[in-house]
């Protein structure tokens, strides 16, 4: 038993980063739509030309490649 523990905990620190690698990398474009839209949200509750244009910059940072 103690055998069979240490080979999946050392396949687990082996493949772990792996695994983060592809999780941040699946759930990017989702965290992306996630963050525009809750700026949005934030731009609905306020009312200046300010808070409009940081989420315009935000959103054209936003596209693929830059962040």
């Amino acid at each position: 038993m103690n055998k069979l523990y240490a080979m999946v905990s050392f396949l687990f620190l082996i493949l772990k980063p792996v695994l983060f690698l592809m999780l941040k990398k699946f759930f990017k474009k989702q965290m992306k739509a996630f963050i525009i839209s809750a700026i949005e949200w934030l731009v609905l509750q306020t009312d200046n030309d300010l808070d409009d244009k940081i989420l315009a910059k935000v959103k054209s940072g936003m596209k693929l490649g830059v962040v």
